[in-house]
């Protein structure tokens, strides 16, 4: 291989390692969201920019057996560093499969855990008003859906994708799925239950750009990660829960 040669292909090598060093925030936490965490190139909100990514957060059950030590100080919230330009943002929930609720049940509660981050910011995140429909979860359509349906991987409660510009950090979409193998409802009246504000407090969470925790000091806030049947605690904000939205949108 001659001078020049040589040079050329050095000049390649380093173009081929800024490319794989430099792609957007993906943060899976499984094969399934590592697979997904691309957003497909026919998806209609695209519309010929390909910039835009995915990032699945997935809200495990409570493991078993002993855990490892955290630290002392942690910082109880994590900023994924994107947000919302326009707001508030509107969602569409799907009423068809709702495993036991009522769909008034299902909807308000559903209504109950979005306005809570609004109570804690004066921007209005969410909007008040909610369509209903057959809504799709992990399709970039330009529908913030909120499903209940199997998932693949067990031990999941819920999933959150949420897709942004890698280019702006804008958030352009969110999708939610309850997985259905779980009995949902109200906790408060049964404690074998999921209970769905629980969990759907956390989930909007994800919404509004704020990642998952795994600290184990952290285990009070409503961004922890991990949850079981009969939690309740998650359906109300914690201090820093708050700080790090206020972070995001402002006070």
């Amino acid at each position: 291989m001659n001078q020049k040669t040589a040079i050329v292909a050095l000049g390649m090598s380093l173009v081929l390692l800024i490319v794989a060093v430099s792609g957007g925030m993906i943060i899976p936490l499984s094969d399934q969201g590592k697979d997904h965490s691309s957003a497909p190139e026919h998806s209609q909100v695209i519309s010929g920019n390909f910039d835009i990514e995915r990032v699945d957060f997935i809200h495990y059950a409570k493991p078993t057996g002993p855990t490892k030590p955290a630290p002392t100080t942690p910082t109880c919230y994590k900023l994924m560093g994107i947000k919302w330009r326009n707001l508030p943002v509107s969602y569409t929930i799907n009423t068809i499969k709702y495993e036991g609720l009522s769909p008034e049940q299902l909807k308000s509660t559903l209504s109950t855990s979005a306005e809570t981050w609004d109570s804690a910011t004066k921007k209005e995140l969410f909007s008040n008003s909610y369509t209903t429909g057959d809504v799709t979860f992990g399709i970039l359509d330009g529908k913030n859906a909120i499903v209940f349906g199997p998932y693949s991987e067990s031990n999941v409660i819920a999933v959150t994708s949420v897709w942004y510009s890698s280019r702006t950090k804008e958030i352009v979409e969110f999708d939610m799925l309850f997985d259905d193998e779980w009995a949902w409802g109200d906790a408060t009246d049964d404690q074998s239950l999921m209970d769905l504000q629980n969990i759907a407090t956390h989930e909007f969470g994800h919404a509004a750009g704020l990642a998952d925790l795994y600290t184990e000091s952290c285990d009070f806030v409503t961004m922890y990660g991990i949850s079981g049947e009969g939690d309740v605690e998650k359906r109300t904000l914690e201090q820093p829960d708050i700080t790090g939205l206020r972070a995001i949108y402002g006070i």
